[in-house]
C-alpha cells in the first residue's frame, strides 16, 4: 500500500520530461498523473506496480498536454514583457463620487441601490437586473434620482474657494 502518493512524483516527473522539453510543462504532466495515482488510491483501486503505472499515466498526460493549447503556445522572455508594458490609465474621475456623496441623505434606499447599479454596470439591461427591475422601471428609478442630484446641485451656491476661511471672512468684514 502506498502511504505517500505525492513522494512519487519525481518517478512521474521524469518520465513526463522524457516527451515534454518543458520544465513548467512536464511538472504540471507529473502532477496530474499523481493526482490520478490519489484518486485510484482513495477509490481502493490501487495498481499492482505503482511505479510502472505512474510512468504510463504520466507518459499520457504529458502526450494530452502537447495536443492541447498548453503545447502550442510559445515561452515570452522577459525582456521582451518589459518592453511591450500595458500603458497606464488614470482612472476616469467624472465627478460621480461628489454627486453620490452629496446624494446620500436625499435618496431612498431604493433610489440609492439604483444609482449604484447605474454606476458599475455597464449598460441598463444589467443595471435592472442587477437591482432586480425591468428596465422601464429602471430608467424611471434613474431619471427620479437625476431630477434630485439636479434640484440638489443646482440649489445649492457655488462658493469661491477660500470663502469658508476664517481668515479670508475676517479680510472681507474688515
Amino acid at each position: 500500500m502506498i502511504d505517500n502518493p505525492h513522494a512519487m512524483l519525481p518517478i512521474a516527473y521524469r518520465a513526463a520530461s522524457r516527451i515534454l522539453t518543458n520544465p513548467v510543462m512536464a511538472a504540471e504532466a507529473s502532477e496530474r498523473a499523481v493526482h490520478k495515482l490519489t484518486l485510484a488510491l482513495l477509490h481502493g483501486a490501487a495498481p499492482e506496480r505503482p511505479d510502472a503505472w505512474l510512468r504510463v499515466v504520466a507518459h499520457r498526460s504529458a502526450c494530452a498536454l502537447l495536443r492541447s493549447d498548453w503545447g502550442r503556445m510559445h515561452a515570452v522572455a522577459s525582456e521582451q514583457l518589459a518592453a511591450h508594458q500595458a500603458p497606464y490609465r488614470r482612472p476616469n474621475h467624472s465627478g460621480a463620487e461628489v454627486v453620490r456623496e452629496r446624494l446620500t441623505g436625499y435618496l431612498t434606499s431604493r433610489q440609492q441601490q439604483v444609482l449604484d447599479a447605474a454606476m458599475t454596470c455597464n449598460g441598463t439591461r444589467a443595471a435592472a437586473r442587477c437591482c432586480g427591475m425591468q428596465p422601464r422601471d429602471f430608467r424611471r428609478s434613474i431619471n427620479q434620482v437625476s431630477r434630485k442630484a439636479r434640484e440638489l446641485l443646482g440649489a445649492e451656491p457655488t462658493t469661491p474657494a477660500g470663502d469658508d476661511d476664517p481668515a479670508v471672512q475676517f479680510a472681507i468684514a474688515t
